[in-house]
């Protein structure tokens, strides 16, 4: 019986220690706060999170649905041309993707930024230029 004890305890102990190093960790209930390291799917929460700065920095927007002119945000003000660094957290599925137009009324070139992903920096190219978004399957 004793020996079924430890051998119980020891493969227990091995299971919280396997699952704390699979499982990641969010320090902070805020999205904006969460490390880059963070799966798509523990993160998945039907936004497109944008910040101004290049690591998630700085002022950030989220939008569940398509913007067509970053100027007038509520909530979080002007992120037309400021825009440094995104994460698509939206979910899987159709128009899971976010296309993102160097002008406001989703007109212009365009980038594409696939579900789960998440750019530190924009594209070449794209830092400070993005005006408008929309949802689509276009990756």
């Amino acid at each position: 019986m004793r020996k079924t004890k430890t051998v119980l305890a020891a493969a227990a102990l091995a299971l919280t220690a396997a699952l704390a190093a699979t499982t990641p960790s969010v320090a902070s209930s805020s999205v904006s706060s969460a490390p880059a390291s963070v799966s798509a799917a523990v993160m998945a929460d039907g936004y497109v999170h944008v910040w101004e700065h290049t690591g998630a920095g700085g002022a950030t927007c989220r939008w569940s649905g398509d913007d067509s002119d970053y100027r007038f945000n509520t909530g979080c003000g002007d992120m037309n041309d400021k825009v440094s660094s995104a994460r698509n957290s939206g979910y899987s599925g159709s128009y899971e993707d976010v296309l993102f137009y160097e002008n406001t009324e989703r007109r212009g070139s365009f980038v594409c930024l696939p579900n789960g992903a998440y750019w530190e920096s924009m594209p070449d190219g794209w830092n400070d230029r993005v005006s408008s978004h929309s949802w689509g399957s276009a990756c």
